[in-house]
């Protein structure tokens, strides 16, 4: 995602946290019994949003950060997977392989490894913080809205998929049995989403025009991207979850094998540069709705116990 769009995710993660959190889910628990946990949840998301809220002065750089100041793209930002429906008989290429299915080649990325490692760092931040007053809430808070670059990021097609980096003709180590999509086609929707994120964006005071190609009209995707808290159908669209078994390594790596699932709707297997332009308005509210989504989830892990 380009730099408003993260902004606008993050901004949008805070303001449902509190009533995503009524639409929590947790799949080995039925909606009664879950009621109590539901209430303690809301109850941490609450303050949680209180502190975020006050700290909304870095989320530019914040936000940003993982890009423009660590500049960590090729090793974090991407989990590239390939599965043998593009790539017959090429499992030999894998680094790694989940559920026997999707593998991923060396170099691929390790995103899901970034997003727990960093949490963990949040969470022993806090810690630190009660014990020895060591971290301040402003670098703590600073960490909350940083990761939340890599969670966005978990969620974009292009990034869980190994058929958005093409192999150079000296490379080794992807498979050239299957086909690439064109390597202009990863910023060229990136841009779309931007595109429809700016006059949303702008119109809520969610940032401001610095550029003369910001202040322009709603495209015909700013609908699909657009999320008000106080309207009660896109409240229910957002639906945090308690993370199985305490595992945010796991549940990252399920996120990033369904993320890919969507790139191979998205870029047909037999023709991927000519994608569905018919299916991204829906799918772009799907994937949205599930970065606001897990944005709370992660974060209100990180939260714990308080």
């Amino acid at each position: 995602m380009k730099h408003n769009t993260h902004i606008y995710l993050a901004v949008k993660g805070i303001e449902f946290l509190y009533e995503g959190l009524g639409n929590l889910c947790y799949a080995e628990s039925n909606r009664k019994a879950f009621a109590s946990t539901i209430t303690k949840y809301r109850r941490r998301g609450k303050t949680l949003q209180r502190m975020l809220m006050h700290y909304q002065n870095v989320i530019n750089e914040a936000t940003w950060a993982p890009d423009d100041i660590l500049n960590d793209k090729s090793q974090y930002h991407t989990f590239k997977l390939f599965t043998e429906r593009e790539f017959q008989n090429s499992s030999n290429f894998a680094k790694e392989t989940y559920k026997g299915t999707y593998h991923r080649a060396s170099g691929g990325g390790g995103l899901p490894y970034k997003v727990d490692h960093l949490a963990r760092v949040i969470s022993d931040m806090d810690k630190l913080r009660r014990y020895n007053d060591r971290c301040s809430m402003n670098q703590i808070m600073y960490q909350y809205l940083m990761i939340s670059h890599y969670i966005v990021d978990a969620h974009i097609p292009m990034h869980c998929d190994l058929r958005d980096d093409p192999p150079s003709p000296n490379d080794t180590k992807k498979p050239k049995n299957g086909l690439y999509y064109s390597d202009s086609l990863h910023g060229k929707i990136e841009q779309l989403w931007e595109d429809a994120v700016n006059p949303i964006a702008i119109g809520e005071d969610i940032i401001e025009v610095k550029r003369k190609n910001n202040d322009l009209p709603p495209t015909d995707l700013s609908q699909q991207i657009q999320f008000n808290v106080t309207n009660n159908e896109h409240c229910r669209e957002i639906k945090p979850y308690v993370i199985p078994e305490d595992n945010l390594m796991s549940y990252m790596i399920d996120l990033c094998i369904q993320t890919k699932e969507r790139a191979l709707l998205l870029f047909p297997i037999a023709a991927p540069s000519d994608w569905d332009k018919e299916l991204f308005p829906t799918m772009t509210r799907e994937i949205f709705a599930q970065i606001i989504s897990n944005l709370i989830t992660v974060w209100i892990w990180i939260w714990g116990e308080k």
